[in-house]
């Protein structure tokens, strides 16, 4: 009884480790597509400002 209870709780903890890595992987990777959407943007408000001059 007591190994089952171990390796259920070592199956969970995976399971956790699991969902909670992939849902901080997913939060970093709209952090860096937000940033490559706002350098993008920036580049083209500074090629705008370059053509006028």
């Amino acid at each position: 009884m007591f190994r089952f209870a171990l390796k259920l709780i070592g199956a969970s903890f995976l399971v956790l480790w699991w969902l909670i890595s992939g849902f901080f992987k997913k939060i970093l990777d709209v952090l860096k597509l937000l940033a490559r959407i706002k350098k993008i943007f920036i580049g083209q408000k500074e090629n705008s400002k370059g053509g006028d001059s």
